[in-house]
């Protein structure tokens, strides 16, 4: 079965469950449903938020087990808040940065073309 994730892999509108059935007795329910906060991630960002609960919020454990820096788990984690639309709101924001520009720069050191030192320099504004 493919995860259902509730922003619209054509257009990024946002998706709308509109019929559930039950596999054992076949009932069904059509209507319009929220999907759940969760399912605006993508897969590593879902499998990071499990191994964050698994980890119960450590991130120096979670950077461990994932096999990544620390900073990077920082950086990731930054990214799940912004895709599920927390700000943050802590003195480490880079002061004056928009939102879109610290997205870019999470999404860049997601797919590997900053480091995550390059990452942090340019969402501290520096």
């Amino acid at each position: 079965m493919y995860p259902a994730r509730s922003i619209c892999p054509v257009c990024n509108g946002e998706m709308t469950v509109t019929h559930l059935e039950c596999r054992q007795c076949g009932s069904q329910l059509i209507g319009s449903f929220e999907l759940p906060m969760l399912s605006k991630l993508d897969v590593d960002q879902l499998h990071f938020v499990e191994t964050m609960v698994r980890c119960r919020g450590n991130i120096n454990r979670v950077s461990d087990e994932l096999g990544i820096a620390y900073s990077a788990g920082r950086a990731q984690l930054d990214a799940i808040i912004a895709a599920l639309g927390f700000e943050r709101d802590d003195e480490e924001d880079a002061p004056g940065l928009p939102a879109e520009e610290r997205q870019r720069v999470l999404q860049e050191l997601r797919d590997g073309k900053l480091t995550s030192e390059q990452a942090l320099k340019q969402l501290r504004g520096r």
